[in-house]
């Protein structure tokens, strides 16, 4: 006996599901179906006795799958392409064959203006016309791997057109469609004691509006507290658009410069520039990674350029926050923690980009003009333009100017790329006019990135920068300009960023310093963080020391320790964990937290802790907390107590998308994302985002897409009930940047009925005979025990069976449903009629 694999072969529309159970009763049989173009015939003593008899025709051919459309995996040259909708038809011979239409070669990346230049491709032939792949060239071939319903088509490597590896045609970039949506975040935190309380509370809103290719985006937060009231404030408002031949995009309204080259400053006008995600393997950018140690349960609120961007609670120990989305490309990031007590710490996270480095011939450009938007008076106009071009394979060139009115900077830089890593240097000269008289002088950075492959150490950046005392950036001239007694801020003299990580045993050591120095005895600012994580089986730890300076705020230095360990509970896979962490500062300051964390559900979307703690200002405490991740929005929640007070807090993420379907509630939904319909049903969920369902409509929002990449969205069968069948579970989809795409997977929805059949009342309906509904749809095949599965037919009708030149049918009238089921039985006879031509 031969075993083969059990597969259900996912199918159009068209065709149902004819192909259902075919295959798999060929395998109960230990039958083993030949390759395609090898004819066999069907030992019927394989057969049990009483079976009925067989008409297999299709399969003695060596056909793996019946004439009809299929929704495949295209592959060109082994690498996945695409996937779509192919037809199969029978040859002269009867064997199934797929038909490969011209325009399919064409969208793939085949080189048809060559093969038809060669005349290999008759001139004229449409797109639709189906090919012959062995006759374009020699070693062109096509394979069907039927269990993964995938096409492979073998073409040589002269006429596949060359792109870069990760590169997309822009044809498949989809704008998306007209959609209204606001992505928000509410956090509000409360603390009790000694009669008195104060309440903390955060509204973040990244709302927008798309038509077409514009994207019109605002950025906005409510943020306040009992002490201070309630403040609102607009970050940005704009309008952007992609142009594929520019490979860039062009924005208008309130901006950022880009921050490669120059600072990045606010500013109202238009910038038009290069969009790295366009590229192939082009750069995505670089986002910081914000590290840190809370003493209790504390509020962690992210600033840059004096607006809040980020704000979330957190519980006491070692912190790491890794999805921060700057408005700028530079900037530095000012980090406030609130502990329970109300007590707030500060440390700036410095933020820049990696050595400035290119591919030979590749060309980065921005321009960008307007009025300046500080937190000064003065509006200034300026201009910027800035250009990076890749010289060779390991020269880079770059430069830009800054100009305004009283204001002049230039820029000169290169880059190489070295055994020793890479590496940019660049001297930047400018000139400032101001009530205090004009200053001139020169900025000199280098910046230097390496992954050390002997010892997998990584130096994700290494910075330094060195300034005259005459050097002003653009912002630190509208400074001075504003406040010509120079109170209130600070010019840098130096500065030193280094970050290293290095793999370590089984664990990852990291460590993060960074120095910088000021002009005219502002003092200096000092950050050094140095950590350590491993685990040993299922047992996990972590160790982790911060010191932080910054004497120009007459701010003490700071150094905390610590210490945490977390161990599973009960059996493997369990997701339940015990924890303890320790919190010291060499100030005497301690605090010690143990508590149990885990899911409540399986499907992890329900979880929950419960802590205990110790600390020298606040005694015993104990907390609570619980998160629900709704297929609407991402819910938590905490309560802790403590000998002076109680502290609670709450937040809720989420969004709303308005578009031409309705009103969909859905998670956070980043920067791209889609609107999915099922139509008309109801809790089906994508195996991409699990904790993602359709609502009571059909749709359902999945958020995170890659702008100008392939994305698939699969949809999960086992979410649906046994009366919906989805026809096609997996979609492709290229959006462009911020675009918010739309698809949709179609359902059929009925009941599946089993019918144990008898031919004339007395003999059997023939091994492969094939059931088609009255408007001639295919329903099914029908097995070696004479029964026939089918699913989405009404409670009355009838039904043809077919094979060779021989038909029966069906008449039936079903009873009640019993959803409890998955499938219902029905005692039926099939009538022999008159002679038909069997559909193809």
């Amino acid at each position: 006996m031969v075993i083969v694999r059990k597969e259900v072969i996912r199918q159009s529309s068209e065709l149902g599901n004819v192909a259902q159970i075919s295959v798999p009763w060929l395998v109960m049989l230990g039958l083993v179906l030949p390759s395609a173009g090898h004819a066999v015939e069907f030992n019927e003593s394989f057969l049990r006795k009483g079976d009925g008899p067989v008409a297999l025709h299709y399969f003695e051919k060596g056909n793996a799958v019946l004439p009809g459309s299929y929704d495949v995996d295209v592959y060109l040259n082994q690498s996945l392409t695409r996937r779509h909708t192919v037809q199969f038809n029978p040859d002269a011979e009867g064997l199934v064959r797929p038909a490969i239409p011209l325009g399919l070669l064409r969208a793939i990346g085949v080189d048809v203006a060559k093969l038809a230049k060669e005349g290999r491709i008759p001139a004229g032939t449409d797109d639709n016309a189906a090919v012959d792949l062995s006759a374009l060239a020699d070693g062109a071939a096509v394979d069907f791997e039927a269990n993964t319903l995938s096409l492979f088509l073998s073409i040589p490597q002269a006429y596949v057109l060359r792109t870069a590896r990760g590169y997309v045609d822009p044809s498949l970039w989809d704008d998306g469609v007209p959609a209204l949506y606001t992505d928000y975040q509410a956090t509000y935190s409360r603390n009790d004691g000694n009669g008195q309380h104060s309440d903390y509370y955060y509204l973040g809103l990244r709302s927008g509006f798309n038509i077409g290719g514009w994207r019109f985006r605002n950025e906005s937060s409510l943020s306040g507290s009992s002490e201070t009231g309630s403040r609102f404030s607009s970050n940005r408002t704009y309008v952007e658009r992609n142009f594929a031949s520019l490979r860039g995009k062009a924005s208008a309204g309130e901006l950022y410069t880009p921050g490669d080259i120059f600072e990045s400053v606010r500013f109202l006008g238009g910038q038009i520039g290069t969009d790295l995600a366009m590229l192939p393997d082009g750069e995505m950018g670089f986002a910081p990674t914000v590290r840190g140690i809370a003493e209790s349960n504390a509020v962690v609120e992210v600033r840059q350029n004096g607006y809040v961007i980020y704000s979330t609670a957190v519980p006491p120990g070692a912190f790491e926050i890794n999805d921060i989305y700057p408005s700028g490309s530079n900037g530095d990031l000012e980090i406030r923690i609130t502990e329970a007590d109300g007590r707030v710490r500060r440390f700036t996270q410095p933020y820049s980009y990696l050595p400035v480095m290119v591919r030979h011939g590749s060309l980065r450009y921005a321009l960008a003009g307007g009025q300046y938007r500080g937190e000064g008076s003065s509006r200034p106009k300026f201009l910027q333009g800035t250009m990076v071009y890749g010289v060779s394979e390991d020269w880079t060139a770059y430069g830009g100017i800054q100009a305004s009115q009283d204001y002049a900077a230039a820029n000169l830089g290169v880059g190489v790329n070295t055994r020793i890593g890479g590496v940019s240097l660049d001297v930047t000269h400018s000139r400032s006019r101001t009530p205090n008289g004009t200053r001139q002088g020169q900025s000199v950075r280098f910046l230097y990135s390496k992954t050390v492959n002997p010892t997998n150490t990584t130096f994700t950046m290494v910075g330094y920068r060195y300034s005259t005392d005459g050097y002003r950036t653009f912002s630190q001239h509208v400074d001075e300009t504003d406040r010509p007694d120079g109170q209130g801020f600070r010019r840098q003299k130096s500065r030193v960023d280094v970050n290293i990580s290095q793999p370590l045993s089984s664990g990852s050591l990291y460590l993060g310093v960074g120095d910088t120095s000021y002009w005219s005895g502002d003092g200096r600012s000092r950050r050094v963080q140095l950590g350590y994580s491993s685990s040993y089986k299922d047992i996990s730890y972590s160790l982790s020391v911060s010191h932080t300076r910054d004497s120009g705020l007459a701010a003490r230095p700071e150094t905390q320790f610590s210490v945490s360990l977390s161990i599973p509970l009960g059996k493997v896979g369990r997701t339940h964990r015990a924890y303890a962490n320790a919190v010291s500062s060499v100030r005497g300051d301690y605090n010690l937290q143990s508590g149990v964390t885990g899911y409540l559900n399986d499907a992890n979307t329900v979880n929950y802790g419960v802590q205990a703690g110790y600390s020298r200002d606040g005694g015993g405490s104990g907390g609570v907390s619980l998160g629900w991740d709704t297929p609407t929005a991402k819910l938590s929640g905490n309560a802790s107590q403590n000998r002076f007070g109680s502290h609670v807090d709450a937040s809720a993420s989420g969004s709303v998308v308005l578009h031409g379907g309705g009103v969909t509630l859905g998670q956070p939904l980043g920067e791209t994302f889609a609107v999915v319909e099922v139509p008309k049903v109801a809790g089906v969920s994508m195996s991409n985002s699990p904790s993602v369902r359709t609502d009571r409509s059909g749709y359902a929002v999945v958020p995170y897409l890659q702008p100008y990449r392939v994305n698939w969205l699969n949809v999960d069968p086992s979410s649906t009930g046994v009366e919906t069948e989805i026809t096609e579970n997996s979609k492709m989809v290229v959006p462009t940047r911020g675009a918010v795409v739309k698809t949709r997977f179609e359902a059929e929805t009925g009941r599946r009925v089993q019918f144990e059949l008898s031919l004339d009342q007395a003999g059997k309906v023939p091994f492969g005979a094939h059931a088609y509904d009255a408007k001639g749809r295919p329903l099914g095949m029908v097995d070696n025990q004479s029964r026939l599965l089918v699913f989405g037919i009404q409670d009355k009708g009838s039904i043809d069976v077919r094979w060779g030149d021989e038909q029966c049918t069906i008449g039936y009238a079903l009873k009640p449903q019993n959803k409890a089921l998955m499938y219902e039985r029905q005692v039926a006879s099939c009538v022999r009629g008159a002679m038909v031509t069997t559909v193809k």
